[in-house]
């Protein structure tokens, strides 16, 4: 991975926010009318435009892969640690879910419908969690702190909340929020998500445990259980009655924990945010 550039890293994020706000959109609005069209690609295509923005700014402007910047070291990303961070998120929020989300009712779904429908799911959702982790963990961490990291939790508190506040913002226009009869709750959740994803990749060094997390978060909602009001157009095994809610945040705060436990044990973390 070569030197990160201040200039450099802030001229990416700029060109992939006009691709992501202004592209993206565009192309949905002129493919809205298209016949036969996919309700949850056409919801994709401004994470699309961002995901190949961020692809070939960062290789022409940063002179590095999107792999790279999201690697541990920055040159050898950690795809062992990602897996095991991916299960274990799986596992936490596969028992968790069904006992703090209220009114689970199973779909009745037609199992060909729902395997064709889960093509695009599981092809764009991947691309779309992972722009996200660049544009709002890597990106910011490289043009605040360059190649190095902060050697404390103190230190990094400012970029740990600050990215909680900005990933909660740019998810403030959601369905969930939007409709909550509370909206500071899923604003808090969304909150809770992007500060505590950037805590564990800094207390981690690298990104590969936040971005294997949000993939199978995403994946959860929109495959497994998604719930009334999602933003995510799809028909899941099980729909929940309530999510954004307090018992949610409850359920966030648990699996980020369990995931920080294990990275700690496993001698992913680094010194300056391991438990003594």
């Amino acid at each position: 991975m070569k030197r990160f550039s201040f200039p450099r890293g802030v001229a990416v994020l700029l060109l992939s926010l006009i691709s992501w706000l202004v592209i993206g959109p565009v192309m949905m609005i002129a493919l809205s009318d298209a016949p036969g069209r996919n309700e949850y690609i056409l919801m994709h295509i401004p994470y699309i435009t961002l995901f190949l923005s961020l692809l070939i700014f960062s290789r022409l402007i940063l002179g590095n892969t999107l792999r790279s910047m999201l690697s541990g070291d920055g040159s050898r990303f950690r795809y062992r640690f990602s897996v095991e961070c991916g299960l274990i998120y799986m596992i936490a929020t596969g028992i968790l879910t069904p006992l703090f989300s209220g009114g689970i009712a199973r779909n009745s779904i037609d199992v060909g419908e729902y395997l064709f429908s889960s093509i695009p799911v599981l092809v764009l959702t991947p691309m779309q969690a992972t722009a996200e982790e660049v544009f709002f963990r890597a990106l910011p961490k490289g043009i605040v702190y360059g190649d190095k990291s902060p050697k404390t939790l103190i230190e990094a508190l400012p970029l740990i909340a600050g990215s909680g506040i900005v990933f909660a913002l740019f998810h403030s226009a959601n369905s969930e929020v939007i409709a909550a009869a509370n909206f500071i709750l899923p604003l808090l959740a969304y909150f809770l998500w992007g500060s505590l994803a950037m805590f564990i990749s800094l207390a981690t060094d690298g990104f590969e445990a936040s971005t294997a997390m949000h993939i199978v978060n995403n994946l959860f909602i929109a495959l497994v259980i998604n719930y009334s009001g999602s933003s995510m157009p799809t028909e899941a095994l099980f729909t929940a009655s309530s999510a954004g809610s307090v018992a949610t945040i409850a359920e966030t705060i648990i699996v980020f924990i369990i995931v920080y436990l294990y990275s700690w044990k496993t001698g992913h973390c680094r010194k300056g945010f391991c438990i003594k």
